[in-house]
């Protein structure tokens, strides 16, 4: 029987071949690739899990300051700096919004074309006629000053041509990103620069038949501009600020963190490219705007006393230049303060204007600002005489920016002379071992151990009291009165007045360096020196603080320029008033002060009779020191100091009146009297009436002034003649300049007979004087009518019932006369 075959059966399972050596060992590897799988990956999770561990926790902080970074954008919005402000409101230093114009011209397609190689690289081909076509509107724009005039910039001249370049040459570098175009640009000329290149990228959107597609790409940036509307005046205290607007010198600097406020900030999230999100979550602190300063200074005080420190600089021909204080005695605050020659803050960096003056100072004085010849290895090269060689090639722009910009009322020191004879009178008296009519003798001559002294001129003076030594100026006097005081009484007061100290005021950088002696060091020769003024040196400011505390019942007070600080919408925050440090001397003390200081002066017949204005009691005090650490003048005398000193009223101060001249070097005198209390004396004459001094009550209404010959008379010292008669002043303006210029005609004319108070014109340049038109008064008050005569640059005089209205005048209504005649108007 045959077997049949094996059969399929559906549902019938097979055996399953026994597994070979081969996939035993194939299970195994796998086995252990499985293994250490798991193991990578617990390894893996692990280093995942403490890097998360790190990330979040460990430095979780760190890192989402990172993720702010990159998704938040934190923009910075400026505090606008506070404004400065002289006693009446005037602004002086203020802040406004400019604009930096830059470019982008990687991305300013349309100024170049561009091939791009097989290996990549892009190459840029700048277009010259394209460059210079967008640079010529840009440049025109920029110079116009309001965007719109731009045919009235003229392109021939320089200005245009150094923009012009500027800007081209900044758009031809194609690569860069960043370009800067101009800077300080008003509001006018940017939104005038954006219309231009919307306007020019719309039309270069396409390409046209004329022209290729493409864009420019010109933006702004906001900044701040700090302006000082009136240029150099009071820079030496106001200072100014740097380019980042943080003050740098002057109250700038002294009242930064007042200035500036603090800045606010936004925070909003940023999109992929860095752009801001408009997000109504977004962030604001709002940025607090710097206070304000309101000065004690006065533009009108501070005016008259710049115009005259000029002049007595120019016309004297001072070295070192000079300085000029106005303050009140009592409270300390200063009206004015001047250093000249000085600088422009709005540009502080040019001292082309005084580069003349600089040049011939730095050289001057090569104790303090000589640059020597070296050789090759820095030794000093000396000349047959070995002396040290001044490079004449050398950079002394470093010097000169310093010099104008130092402030000399506090920064510098030196020998105050006889006006140190004040308070040397002041410590006789109130230490009980002198008084007025203290008696010593003046024979010409005085030795101390093996130094002779002698008064100026040789002269001798006598035996005379303590009144009439200090109207003399007599150092022998003031030696024997010192050696009376002793080195200690002497060193005590001296402390006690300030002079070892700052004086507090609010400005930077007043001198921290007081040469001086002590007690101690006080020896024979130096307490003889120190009576007169000759062996301690200190700063002008010290010197009137000093002369201040004599003369205002004792009291020595801080001297300040800031009067109030007040928020941005007018609110005082702070009020500035007096401080009075401590009182020095006694009340009585300093009324016999006043009396001698007066007597100095007198009715103009004193030694500083030329700082008497008519009219006011005045009480001053000159001095005329030897710059002993300097190298002498060719004639082999010492380099001066001459400075004034005026307090009024005598009897009751109000204000000093300062003036320094370092090195003056005028051909005709050396002395003080003749050189700063002209000065001081011109100062008071339009300063007094301003702030309205009292007079000295007498009535000098009916007298009669003969009008002195100035003609040929340097027009300052022409004024001083009028000061001392009673006549007032008025200097014509003039298109030449009127620095140290002789007077060519005067208003009323020379032997004129006109009535106490009368105006006289001086004139520079014109043998004619100036013509005016005589206004109608009639109908007026007589005070009114006079005031319209004045403005108008005539002299009035009355005549009939002061207090009645004007029936009739000398001159009828219109009639062209010259400035300074005299009308004269009839009321009733």
């Amino acid at each position: 029987m045959q077997e049949s075959s094996p059969k399929k059966q559906k549902g019938r399972g097979y055996r399953l071949r026994q597994a070979s050596a081969r996939d035993r060992l194939d299970t195994g590897v796998r086995s252990v690739c499985s293994k250490l799988g798991v193991a990578a990956v617990v390894v893996a999770a692990a280093i995942v899990i403490h890097s998360l561990y790190v990330i979040q926790i460990k430095n979780g902080a760190t890192y989402r300051q990172y993720a702010a970074q990159q998704q938040l954008m934190d923009t910075t919005i400026k505090a606008t700096r506070g404004e400065i402000y002289d006693a009446s409101g005037i602004t002086l230093a203020s802040t406004s919004v400019v604009w930096t114009i830059w470019a982008d011209p990687s991305y300013s397609s349309i100024l170049y074309t561009s091939q791009t190689a097989a290996d990549g690289t892009v190459t840029k081909t700048l277009d010259p006629a394209m460059c210079a076509e967008v640079s010529r509107e840009l440049t025109l724009r920029l110079l116009s000053g309001d965007g719109e005039s731009l045919d009235a910039v003229d392109t021939s001249s320089d200005a245009y041509q150094q923009q012009y370049q500027t800007v081209y040459d900044a758009l031809s570098k194609t690569d860069a990103a960043y370009v800067t175009l101009a800077t300080k640009v008003n509001n006018a000329v940017k939104l005038s620069i954006e219309q231009y290149v919307t306007a020019f990228n719309k039309a270069h959107k396409k390409a046209t038949d004329t022209s290729r597609k493409g864009r420019i790409s010109v933006s702004s940036e906001k900044s701040f501009q700090r302006n000082y509307p009136y240029g150099a005046f009071a820079a030496a205290v106001l200072g100014f600020t740097d380019a980042d607007g943080v003050g740098t010198y002057g109250l700038e600097k002294s009242y930064q963190s007042t200035l500036a406020g603090v800045d606010g900030r936004t925070i909003t999230q940023r999109n992929a490219v860095g752009n801001a999100i408009a997000d109504a979550n977004a962030t604001t602190f709002a940025a607090k705007d710097g206070s304000n300063l309101v000065l004690s200074l006065d533009v009108n005080v501070q005016e008259i006393v710049e115009r005259y420190l000029n002049e007595a600089i120019a016309a004297n021909t001072v070295e070192n230049r000079g300085t000029a204080i106005v303050m009140n005695v009592k409270t300390g605050a200063i009206l004015a303060m001047a250093s000249k020659p000085d600088f422009d803050p709005n540009d502080p960096l040019d001292y082309s204007a005084n580069l003349d003056y600089l040049n011939e100072l730095v050289r001057a004085e090569p104790e303090l600002y000589g640059i020597y010849k070296k050789d090759a290895d820095g030794n000093e090269i000396k000349d047959e005489n070995g002396n040290r060689i001044l490079d004449e090639e050398a950079d002394y722009s470093g010097y000169f920016r310093d010099i104008q910009w130092k402030n000399k009322a506090i920064t510098e020191l030196y020998y105050p002379g006889s006006v140190f004879k004040v308070i040397t009178s002041a410590m006789g008296i109130d230490s009980g071992l002198a008084n007025i009519n203290t008696t010593f003798t003046c024979a010409g001559a005085y030795g101390v151990a093996k130094e002779t002294y002698h008064c100026a001129g040789h002269k001798a003076h006598g035996t005379i009291t303590l009144a009439e030594a200090l109207r003399q100026s007599c150092n022998i006097y003031y030696i024997q009165l010192g050696q009376r005081i002793g080195s200690q009484t002497f060193y005590d007061y001296f402390d006690a007045f300030g002079f070892t100290s700052r004086t507090g005021v609010d400005l930077p950088s007043e001198t921290n360096f007081m040469q001086y002696y002590k007690a101690d060091q006080l020896g024979e020769v130096q307490l003889a020196s120190s009576a007169f003024g000759q062996a301690m040196a200190i700063t002008p400011l010290q010197m009137c603080t000093a002369v201040a505390a004599a003369v205002n019942g004792g009291y020595l007070v801080t001297p300040h320029v800031v009067d109030k600080i007040t928020d941005s919408n007018g609110n005082v925050i702070e009020e500035v008033g007096a401080n009075v440090r401590r009182q020095v001397i006694s009340a009585s003390t300093s009324d016999a002060i006043r009396q001698i200081m007066e007597y100095e002066v007198g009715n103009g017949t004193g030694g500083g009779k030329y700082a008497y204005v008519s009219g006011y009691r005045i009480g001053g005090k000159s001095g005329t020191s030897e710059q002993l650490n300097m190298d002498r003048r060719t004639d082999g005398d010492y380099k001066k100091v001459a400075s004034f000193a005026a307090v009024l009223p005598a009897d009751d101060p109000e204000i000093i009146v300062y003036v320094m001249l370092d090195d003056p070097n005028n051909a005709k005198t050396d002395y003080s009297s003749l050189l700063a209390a002209p000065v001081v004396g011109n100062i008071i004459s339009e300063v007094a009436p301003y702030l309205g001094i009292a007079t000295d009550g007498e009535d000098r209404s009916g007298t009669t002034v003969t009008v002195p010959n100035l003609v040929g008379t340097e027009w300052s010292s022409a004024q001083v003649q009028l000061n001392i008669k009673g006549l007032k002043h008025q200097l014509a303006e003039s298109e030449s300049s009127q620095t140290a210029a002789a007077v060519t005609y005067q208003y009323p004319h020379a032997g004129a007979k006109v009535a106490y108070g009368t105006t006289v014109y001086l004139y520079t340049d014109t043998y004619e004087g100036q013509h005016t038109e005589v206004p109608d008064v009639t109908g007026k008050s007589a005070d009114f009518a006079r005031q319209m005569l004045s403005a108008a640059g005539l002299n009035c005089v009355v005549e009939g019932d002061a207090n009645g209205t004007v029936q009739a005048q000398s001159e009828d209504a219109g009639v062209s006369v010259q400035r300074g005649s005299i009308i004269t108007i009839t009321c009733g």
